[in-house]
């Protein structure tokens, strides 16, 4: 039986089963189990012909990813990889990148995966039990290291580094030997990730700090070349790069421990399914308008909030959003309503993920992963389409905290972070396009 979220209402509610672009939804089968319970939308018109039969759309199935990971490993990064033991506790570098590359290795999402060490030459591919080795501190030789720019020119122009997802992990700290390259960083990263642009692929910044123990090479040099650090915490990042679904893809089900601290520069996923569910499925707290809606012609809604706005709730298919974007409140903040010649809003409070139970029980939830719940207030014209986006957001404010002029004390911050996501930011066009757009066409039945 679906949630029922409201008290019942005196009139009698019936709901027309119907189709939206070509898939059945199967609306009248939620109405059926429940026997009297009472639905949430009020039909004015009866339906006709024969009742619809349960028959959820099915989401094409993604085709599997191809990810390279390119581990960073230099004087400056020895430190994050102590060797340790039953009384040494790994660090958080280690107890993350550890698992990040176990989930590459074995997960059914990725169909083929490499691994390299990028040291003070083009990346050396190395077997997954070399870089586990090197991330497990079992590996003492490090080499000098290559410069942050060099380094991502060397990943994104490899032959086919466009079709793929490239994983980079390191601590991006940028300390060229000409003083005169500081100014020009976000120009000279822009040059380095050249193919983003050209290619139109997406860039997910991960930030995460860990306790460092050993030689620690600020990029800002003094008197002292290196500092010997014995636990303190310093950053470091996991960039993924590639074509847009595919970096989404891979965050959602390969990075699934993520830290809080994303960023992305990009991202698009496709079309989610989505549809309307004349069904109680929001929270109980939200009131009620009284206004009608009904399925019509099976690809539209027919509503009329002449004398009362209209509410009702709609499923999304939001899987390949990163994890981070999944969460009620980021919707919430970042999901946009747009009705031309009228007016509709998102119900604050409304957006919530589908239960396992809901989704099991009712054939027809089975396609969403959530449930958003709209709003239509006017609707001047005959017809309108309303449309429900989530654009894509800047980047984040965490960004400038973990920035830094001067990185000679070790801390939480690396030098020059705005200036590199600056030349990430830049690449791209002025406005980031949407990360999704669905549509719905509405009807004004006056």
């Amino acid at each position: 039986m679906p949630i029922s979220d409201y008290g019942p209402r005196p009139a009698l509610r019936l709901v027309r089963g119907f189709r939206l672009a070509g898939l059945l939804l199967g609306t009248v089968s939620l109405l059926t189990a429940c026997g009297s319970e009472p639905t949430e939308t009020t039909a004015t018109k009866p339906a006709k012909g024969p009742k619809a039969t349960a028959d959820a759309p099915v989401a094409p199935e993604a085709a599997p990813l191809h990810v390279s990971v390119f581990l960073e490993y230099s004087g400056g990064m020895k430190g994050f990889v102590p060797r340790g033991g039953a009384d040494k506790p790994a660090t958080e570098f280690q107890q993350r990148i550890g698992a990040l590359i176990t989930e590459t290795q074995v997960s059914g999402a990725v169909a083929e995966r490499k691994y390299y060490l990028c040291e003070n030459a083009a990346p050396r591919p190395v077997k997954f039990e070399q870089l586990r080795d090197v991330v497990q501190g079992e590996v003492s030789q490090a080499a000098l290291g290559t410069e942050l720019p060099q380094m991502l020119e060397g990943i994104l122009n490899r032959p086919k580094a466009g079709e793929e997802v490239s994983v980079v992990i390191s601590d991006f700290i940028y300390g060229p030997a000409r003083k005169s390259d500081f100014s020009q960083l976000p120009n000279l990263i822009r040059t380095s990730i050249a193919p983003v642009n050209r290619q139109q692929l997406a860039v997910a910044v991960f930030g995460e700090t860990s306790h460092f123990y050993g030689s620690y090479f600020p990029a800002v040099k003094t008197p002292v070349q290196k500092r010997t650090l014995n636990g303190e915490k310093v950053p470091y990042y996991v960039w993924v790069i590639g074509p847009p679904a595919q970096v989404a893809r891979y965050a959602a089900e390969v990075f699934r421990n993520a830290p809080a601290q994303q960023a992305f520069f990009g991202l698009k996923t496709s079309t989610p399914a989505f549809a309307p569910l004349l069904t109680k499925l929001t929270d109980p707290k939200l009131k009620s308008s009284g206004g009608t809606v009904y399925a019509d012609n099976d690809k539209s809604l027919a509503l009329n909030p002449s004398d009362d706005p209209v509410d009702f709730s709609v499923g999304l298919d939001l899987k390949e959003l990163p994890i981070a974007w999944q969460q009620p409140a980021f919707l919430a903040q970042h999901l946009q309503v747009r009705l031309p010649n009228g007016q509709a809003n998102l119900l604050p409070g409304s957006v919530r993920p589908l239960t396992e139970v809901e989704q099991s029980g009712q054939p027809v939830l089975a396609p969403y992963t959530h449930v958003v719940r709209l709003r239509v207030s006017k609707l001047a014209a005959p017809t309108a389409t309303l449309t429900l986006a989530l654009p894509a957001p800047e980047t984040p404010d965490w960004v400038a905290a973990w920035s830094t002029a001067n990185d000679n004390t070790p801390a939480p911050r690396t030098f020059g972070l705005d200036q590199i996501l600056t030349g990430v930011r830049q690449s791209y066009p002025t406005t980031l396009p949407a990360v999704f757009t669905v549509q719905l066409p509405l009807k004004n039945d006056k």
